[in-house]
C-alpha cells in the first residue's frame, strides 16, 4: 500500500508543479527541466543511494507525523516520544492538506512543495533572475536537503520569509515575528538573525567613537568574557553547546569521549578566542576539507564549499553604487558572519556542518545575487538619464 499512497501524493506534487510552470516558467524549458529533475533525485536518494537511516532523523519525522495525523492532531504524544522541536515541526507537515505521509519519499515530496513553494514566492516578489534562479534549482546542499524527509527545507522557508522583510521591505520586527517559528524547532537560527540584525544596527552608521567603543567592547569580551555583562552567560553557554554537540558526535560514549578529549579545544581567552572566531569563521565554510573527506558525499560537499566561498569572495568585490543597496548587502555580510561564526565554534560533526549551514548560505546568495543585478540596473538607468542629460544641445536662433 505504501506504493499506492506515493504513486497518488506523486500526482498531487505533478498537479502542482504543472500548475507553478503555467504560471510563471512557460517560456523557460531549462528551469522546468530542473524542477522535474529534482522530483527524480527524490526516489534516487532513500533506499537506492543510502538507506533511510542514515539520515535517522527522518525515519523520527514521518513517524511523528504519522502520530500526529493519526491522533487528531494531538501533540502529547510526538512531544514524549520525539521531543518539542520535532513535535510541532510535525505539526506543521501534519496539518497541510497533503494527501498521505507514510514513507520517507512521501515526506520528501512534501519537501519539494515547500522548495517549490519559496521559488514561487521569489517569482512573485519578482526576485528573480538567471543566476539568481539557477543557483537556487541547482545548488547541491539545497537540492540534496530538499529532497529528504528532514525539517531543513522549513527552517529555510521561515529563514527566507522573515530575512525578506527585514532585508527588502525594512519591517524589522514583522520579520522576526514571520521568522519565530524558528525559536520552537530551531532556536539557535533565530538567535543568529536577532545577532545579525544587532551587529548591523551598531555598523552601519558608525563614526570613529562607534568603532573605539565597539574595539573596546571586543577586547574586553576576549580577554576577560567572565566580567562583562551578557558576554558571561553567552560564553558559559557556548562552551556548554559546544561540548554537547561535541559529545553527540560519538553518541555520547563516555569512554570514548574521554580517548578524544584531547583533541578538543575548549573556548580560550585574549587572543586564542579572536583566532578561534576568525579560524571557525572560515573553516565553517570550508567544512570538510578535501584532505578530510571520508566518502564520496563529503567529497561533493568539500567542492561545493570551495565554490561557494570563491563565489563570496568574487560578488563581495563588485562595486556598489547604491547606498541603500550597500546597506542590504552589509547587513547580509553580518548575517553571513554571525551564522557561520557560532556554527563553526560549536558544530564539529561534518554533515551536521553541511547541514546547518545550507539554509543561511542559500538565503545569502539569493539576496545577494537579486541585490547585484538591482544595483546594475539602478547604475545603468542613472547612466543613461546622465547620457541624455550631457548630450542635450539647446537649440541657437
Amino acid at each position: 500500500m505504501t506504493f499506492i499512497y506515493d504513486i497518488i501524493n506523486l500526482q498531487f506534487v505533478l498537479v502542482i508543479l504543472f500548475l507553478t510552470v503555467a504560471y510563471c516558467l512557460r517560456s523557460e524549458p531549462l528551469k522546468v527541466l530542473l524542477l522535474f529533475g529534482h522530483i527524480l533525485v527524490i526516489f534516487l536518494l532513500n533506499d537506492v543511494l543510502f538507506s533511510p537511516s542514515y539520515f535517522g532523523d527522518q525515519l523520527r519525522q514521518v513517524d511523528a507525523t504519522k502520530i500526529i495525523r493519526s491522533g487528531w492532531f494531538h501533540l502529547e504524544p510526538v512531544i514524549s516520544k520525539h521531543g518539542t522541536k520535532l513535535g510541532y515541526s510535525s505539526l506543521i507537515y501534519a496539518v497541510f492538506p497533503f494527501p498521505f505521509i507514510n514513507s520517507v519519499q512521501s515526506m520528501a515530496m512534501f519537501n519539494f512543495l515547500i522548495f517549490l513553494i519559496i521559488f514561487i514566492f521569489m517569482k512573485k516578489n519578482n526576485m528573480c533572475s538567471n543566476s539568481v534562479d539557477y543557483f537556487y534549482l541547482i545548488f547541491p546542499s539545497l537540492l540534496l536537503y530538499s529532497s529528504l524527509a528532514l525539517r531543513d527545507t522549513l527552517v529555510l522557508l521561515f529563514l527566507m520569509i522573515g530575512i525578506y522583510v527585514i532585508l527588502m521591505r525594512g519591517k524589522y520586527l514583522l520579520g522576526l515575528l514571520l521568522s519565530s517559528p524558528l525559536i520552537i524547532f530551531k532556536f539557535q537560527n533565530y538567535l543568529m538573525v536577532i545577532a545579525a540584525l544587532s551587529l548591523f544596527f551598531y555598523i552601519r552608521r558608525a563614526g570613529t567613537w562607534r568603532y573605539v567603543i565597539l574595539g573596546t567592547f571586543v577586547v574586553a569580551a576576549s580577554f576577560i568574557p567572565e566580567k562583562v555583562p551578557l558576554v558571561a552567560d553567552l560564553y558559559e553557554n557556548l562552551e556548554r553547546w559546544r561540548f554537547a554537540l561535541f559529545a553527540d558526535q560519538y553518541e555520547y560514549n563516555w569512554a570514548l569521549i574521554d580517548e578524544m578529549r584531547e583533541i578538543y579545544v575548549p573556548l580560550g581567552t585574549g587572543f586564542t578566542l579572536l583566532f578561534q572566531i576568525i579560524k571557525n569563521f572560515v573553516y565553517m565554510l570550508l567544512k570538510p576539507l578535501p584532505w578530510e573527506c571520508d566518502n564520496p558525499f563529503q567529497f561533493i560537499q568539500s567542492a561545493e564549499n570551495l565554490i561557494v566561498v570563491g563565489l563570496i569572495i568574487w560578488i563581495n568585490t563588485k562595486k556598489t553604487f547604491n547606498e541603500k543597496i550597500f546597506q542590504k548587502k552589509l547587513f547580509l555580510n553580518c548575517f553571513l558572519f554571525v551564522s557561520m561564526t557560532i556554527n563553526g565554534l560549536v558544530v564539529f560533526n561534518f554533515g551536521s556542518a553541511v547541514r546547518y549551514k545550507f539554509p543561511f548560505i542559500v538565503v545569502y546568495f539569493v539576496f545577494f545575487l537579486y541585490l547585484l543585478k538591482s544595483d546594475r540596473l539602478f547604475f545603468n538607468q542613472a547612466k543613461s538619464v546622465w547620457s541624455s542629460e550631457t548630450s542635450f544641445k539647446p537649440a541657437i536662433n
